[in-house]
C-alpha cells in the first residue's frame, strides 16, 4: 500500500515537471523569436544610421566641392591676371563646370529640407556673383586692362563673395552635422534599448533554459525512481499473486483464461501453459459449453466500480477429482479494454468445518437436550406430585431446581436457534397472519408470567384484521421475548402496551414498558449476542442476552425491521415493523350469519360436503392461522375440529375458540374423523378440558385421568423408541396408570415389537445408535395410509417433510413432559376411535 502510494505521489510530481516543461517548451520558441526581431531591428537601426551617415557624408562632400570649385574659380582669376598666363584659366573653367554639375546634385540631396534649400539659393546666388565677378577680372585682362582688373581684386568685392560663401557652406554644414549627431543619438539610444532588451530575453532564456534543463533532469530521476518503485510493487503484487493461497485468473470477455497465478496451476493441477487461452468452463465440474461462461459473464453485468459477485460451484482438477470451491468476480478496465478477475477458493476445508460445526450442534441438541428433558421432566413430576406430597422446604428446593432448569433450556434453545439463523437452516413457513389475533393469543400465553411480575398486560388493536405475511411461530417467538422484556423490566403494578398501528407499506407493532430505560451506553449494542446492560438491577432480570439478537434476526428473514425508543426513567419501546399485506386471505362471510365452521385438513373435504348436503352453511380452513381469522371476522353455530390435525393443533384450536369471547359459549365437535366419502354418522365426540400454558401438571392429570375413565380402564398401548433410558423411564413414569408404555432402543427392537403386538400410539426420537428414528415411519403404514398415530419426540429438529408425515413432532427441552402427555392423551382418547368418516 505505501509502496503504491508513493508511486502515486511520484506520478502526480511527474505531471506537474511535464506541465513545467510544456510551458517552457512554449515559451522558449517565443523568447527566441522575440529575440531575432530585436537583433533584426538593431541592425536595420544600424543600417539606417550609416545610410544616414553615408548621406550626411555625401552633401559634406558636396558642399565641399562647391567650395573648392570657388577656390579653383579664385585661384584661376587671380592667377591669370597676376601672371598673364592662360594655363592659369583652367582651374577657373573647371570651377566653373563642378559647379555646374554640383548645384543641381545639391538641390537634389536637400530637396526634403527647405532650411537647406534657403542656404542652397544664397551660395547659389553667392556662387553666380562670384562667378560673374572673376569674369570681369578676367575680361578685364583678357582686354589689356591690367591695372583695372588689379584694381577690381583689390577692391576685394571677390573676397566679400567668397567670405559669404564660406559662411553659408560653414552655416549648412554646421546644420548637417547637428543632424547627424542627433540621428546618430536617436539610433545609438534605439540601439542600447534593443540591447538591453536583447540581453533581458537572452536572459530569461537562459533561465527557462536553465529551469527545463533542471525539471528535465529531475523528471528523468524521478521517472527512473518511479520505475524503480513501479518495478517493485510489480515485484510485490506479483510476490502475492504468487504467494497467494487462493487460484487467481484473469478472463477477457469470451471467458478465455489471459494469467493465473501459482495457486491455480496447484488447485487444479495444470501447468500454466495448459490454462493459456483456455475457456476457463474447463476448471467446472459441470464442465459447461465453450462460451456459456461468457454468456454468464454479461448477464452479471459487471463493472470496474460496482461490486462483484460470488458463488459456490464444484471444480474439477486434471486428474478428474472433484472438489467445492469459491469464485469470486469482478471486472477492471484496461487499456486492451475489459477484463474479469476471478479469485477460486478450495472450500473444502470451510465445508469440512460447517459439517463438523452442524454435527456438533446435533451432538449438542442431543447430549444437552436430552438430559435436560430428563432434568426438567423429573423435576416436573416431582412437583406435580408423582413421588407424593412433597414437604414445604423440599418443594421449595424443587421450585428452585426446575426453575433454573428451565432456565438452562432457554438459554441451550437461544443458541441453538441463533447458530440455525446465521447458518440459514432455520425455516421459515410463511403464510397470511392477523397481527391483532397473533398479539391477542401471545397475550394470553404471557399472562401468567406477567401476573408472576405483577404487571398487566394491555392490548390497543383496531378492530379488523390487520394482515402480514410470517411464520407464526417466530413471529410468536419474537412477541414472547419482546414481551417478556417488557414485563421483566416493569415495576410491580405497572402496564406494558402492545400497540398496532396499520400503515401503508409497514404494520407496526409496539411493546412499551415502565421501566426505567436503556441507559446511553449501552443502547449500540442492545441488539447483540449476550448483551445485557452492566448494571445490577437489569442482571438480576435473568436471561440468556440473546433475546434481541433473536428478535431481530427474525424479523429481518420476515423483511421487516425493529427499532426502539427510551427514556430514562420513563420507559422502553420497542418497535416491530413487519411489510403490510392489505389483501388478506379469503375469509367467512361478515355480519351474523349463522353457519358451522370446520377445522381440518383437505381430507375433511368431503365431511364439509356432507354437511353441506344436509343442508348446512359451512366454511372449511385447514390451519391455526386460517381458524384465527376466521373467528375475529364471523360468528358461527358450531365448530367442528378434527383432532388428527397434525402437531396437536385440533387441542390449540379449541383452547382458542373457548377463549375468543363472541365464540366462548358456541358447541364444539372434535371429530376423531379420517377422509371418506359417507356422509356423517354417529354422535358428538367427547371434548376434553382445555388447558393454558404453562401446563399445570396436577390439572394435566386430572384431565388424562378423566379419559382414561371415558375409556373404562381400557389403557392405551404405547410404543416409545428412545435410546436414552433416562428419558424412557421418565416418559413412562408421566404415563404410568394412563398408558402401557413399552419402550425399546433401537429400529430392530421397535420392528420386532410391531410385528409381535399391537398398538395404538409411537413415540419416536430422532436420534438412535443404530440410525434415525425417522426410518420406522415406512412400518408404521400400510398402502400409504397411517396404522397408528405418530409423535416424534427428539432433541433433533424433523425436517419438513419427516414433520409433515407424523400426527405431532416435539423437540426436547422446549417441550415439557406434561405437553408430551397431553399430546398423547389427545391421540389416544377415545375420539381418536370414534371416526365419522371412513
Amino acid at each position: 500500500m505505501k509502496a503504491s502510494l508513493s508511486v502515486s505521489v511520484a506520478a502526480r510530481r511527474e505531471s506537474w515537471r511535464q506541465r513545467i516543461a510544456k510551458i517552457i517548451a512554449l515559451i522558449v520558441p517565443l523568447l527566441i523569436g522575440g529575440v531575432a526581431l530585436l537583433l533584426q531591428e538593431q541592425v536595420q537601426t544600424t543600417d539606417r544610421l550609416a545610410a544616414a551617415e553615408a548621406e550626411t557624408q555625401e552633401k559634406r562632400n558636396l558642399i565641399l566641392s562647391v567650395f573648392s570649385a570657388h577656390q579653383d574659380i579664385e585661384t584661376g582669376g587671380r592667377g591669370y591676371v597676376l601672371t598673364g598666363d592662360p594655363e592659369f584659366l583652367q582651374p577657373f573653367d573647371k570651377g566653373t563646370r563642378e559647379l555646374g554639375r554640383i548645384e543641381p546634385a545639391l538641390r537634389r540631396a536637400f530637396a526634403g529640407q527647405p532650411e537647406d534649400l534657403t542656404e542652397l539659393a544664397a551660395i547659389s546666388e553667392l556662387s553666380h556673383n562670384k562667378r560673374e565677378f572673376t569674369d570681369r577680372i578676367i575680361s578685364l585682362q583678357q582686354a589689356g586692362d591690367n591695372a583695372g582688373a588689379v584694381a577690381l581684386i583689390r577692391n576685394k568685392g571677390g573676397k566679400r563673395l567668397m567670405d559669404g560663401i564660406r559662411s553659408h557652406i560653414t552655416s549648412l554644414l554646421k546644420r548637417e552635422n547637428d543632424r547627424l549627431t542627433e540621428v546618430s543619438a536617436r539610433s545609438q539610444q534605439a540601439i542600447s534599448a534593443l540591447r538591453q532588451v536583447t540581453f533581458s530575453l537572452l536572459f530569461l532564456l537562459l533561465a527557462l533554459l536553465i529551469i527545463a534543463g533542471i525539471a528535465i533532469l529531475r523528471t528523468l530521476r524521478a521517472r527512473e525512481q518511479a520505475l524503480i518503485q513501479l518495478e517493485d510493487v510489480s515485484l510485490r503484487r506479483q510476490a502475492v499473486l504468487e504467494n497467494a493461497m487462493d487460484g487467481i485468473l484473469t478472463l477477457n470477455p469470451s471467458g478465455s483464461i489471459e494469467t493465473t497465478n501459482a495457486a491455480t496451476t496447484r488447485l487444479f493441477g495444470y501447468r500454466e501453459v495448459e490454462l493459456d487461452r483456455r475457456d476457463v468452463g474447463m476448471l467446472f465440474a459441470s464442465q459447461p459449453a465453450i462460451g456459456e461462461f461468457a454468456r454468464e459473464l454479461r448477464e452479471m453485468h459487471l463493472s470496474s466500480d460496482g461490486p462483484g459477485t460470488a458463488r459456490e460451484i464444484v471444480g474439477r482438477r486434471k486428474d478428474g477429482t472433484e472438489f467445492p470451491i469459491e469464485i469470486a468476480l469482478s471486472a477492471m478496465v484496461l487499456n486492451e479494454g475489459l477484463r474479469y478477475v476471478a479469485v477460486i477458493r478450495d472450500i473444502t476445508e470451510r465445508k469440512r468445518v460447517e459439517q463438523l460445526k452442524s454435527e456438533f450442534v446435533s451432538t449438542v441438541s442431543h447430549e444437552l437436550r436430552t438430559p435436560l428433558t430428563s432434568i426438567a421432566g423429573s423435576l416436573g413430576l416431582l412437583s406435580g406430585g408423582a413421588a407424593g406430597e412433597l414437604g414445604e422446604r423440599a418443594g421449595r428446593l424443587i421450585s428452585i431446581a426446575q426453575s433454573n432448569a428451565n432456565r438452562l433450556v432457554r438459554l441451550i434453545n437461544d443458541i441453538l436457534d441463533i447458530e440455525k439463523m446465521e447458518s440459514g437452516r432455520m425455516p421459515f413457513h410463511n403464510s397470511e397472519l392477523d397481527l391483532s389475533a397473533a398479539l391477542a393469543t401471545s397475550i394470553e400465553e404471557n399472562r401468567s408470567f406477567s401476573d408472576g411480575y405483577g404487571v398487566k398486560l394491555a392490548l390497543q388493536a383496531p378492530q379488523v384484521p390487520v394482515w402480514v405475511r410470517a411464520d407464526a411461530d417466530r413471529l410468536a417467538q419474537v412477541f414472547a421475548n419482546l414481551m417478556s422484556n417488557a414485563i421483566k423490566f416493569s415495576p410491580s403494578g405497572g402496564t406494558v402496551s402492545v400497540t398496532v398501528s396499520p400503515g401503508a407499506r409497514y404494520h407496526r407493532v409496539s411493546f412499551t414498558d415502565e421501566g426505567h430505560g436503556i441507559p446511553e451506553e449501552f443502547r449500540s449494542r442492545i441488539f447483540g449476542k449476550f448483551a445485557q446492560a452492566d448494571s445490577s438491577d437489569t442482571r438480576q432480570k435473568g436471561g440468556t442476552g440473546l433475546g434481541l439478537s433473536i428478535v431481530r434476526e427474525i424479523v429481518q428473514r420476515l423483511g421487516g425491521k425493529v427499532s426502539f425508543d427510551s427514556q430514562l426513567n420513563k420507559g422502553t419501546s420497542f418497535h416491530v415493523d413487519l411489510p403490510a399485506l392489505h389483501d388478506g386471505p379469503g375469509r367467512g362471510t361478515r355480519g351474523q350469519e349463522a353457519g358451522l365452521l370446520v377445522c381440518g385438513n383437505g381430507a375433511a373435504s368431503a365431511f364439509t360436503e356432507a354437511l353441506r348436503r344436509a343442508g348446512y352453511t359451512v366454511s372449511l380452513v385447514g390451519n391455526v392461522q386460517a381458524v384465527r381469522a376466521a373467528l375475529a371476522s364471523s360468528n358461527y353455530d358450531g365448530i367442528v375440529v378434527d383432532m388428527g390435525l397434525s402437531g396437536g393443533a385440533g387441542i390449540e384450536i379449541i383452547r382458542m375458540v373457548r377463549e375468543t369471547a363472541r365464540h366462548s359459549g358456541t358447541p364444539i365437535l372434535a371429530l376423531g374423523g379420517k377422509t371418506g366419502s359417507r356422509e356423517l354418522e354417529g354422535d358428538a365426540a367427547l371434548v376434553l378440558d382445555w388447558l393454558r400454558k404453562p401446563i399445570e401438571v396436577g390439572r394435566l392429570i386430572d384431565s388424562v385421568d378423566a379419559a382414561s375413565r371415558v375409556l373404562d380402564g381400557a389403557r392405551p398401548r404405547i410404543l416409545h423408541l428412545e435410546d436414552d433410558p433416562d428419558i424412557a423411564r421418565i416418559v413412562t413414569e408421566a404415563l404410568d396408570g394412563r398408558a402401557n408404555v413399552v419402550a425399546v432402543d433401537s429400529l430392530a427392537a421397535a420392528r420386532r415389537e410391531l410385528a409381535s403386538n399391537r398398538f395404538d400410539l409411537a413415540i419416536l426420537d430422532l436420534t438412535l445408535t443404530d440410525g434415525d428414528g425417522s426410518a420406522l415411519l415406512p412400518d408404521l403404514r400400510r398402502d400409504g395410509e397411517p396404522l397408528l398415530p405418530v409423535v416424534i419426540f427428539s432433541a433433533q429438529d424433523a425436517d419438513p417433510e419427516t414433520a409433515g408425515s407424523v400426527d405431532a413432532c416435539l423437540t426436547k427441552a422446549r417441550t415439557p413432559i406434561g405437553a408430551l402427555v397431553a399430546i398423547v392423551e389427545s391421540l389416544t382418547s377415545p375420539t381418536r376411535t370414534q371416526e365419522t368418516v371412513a
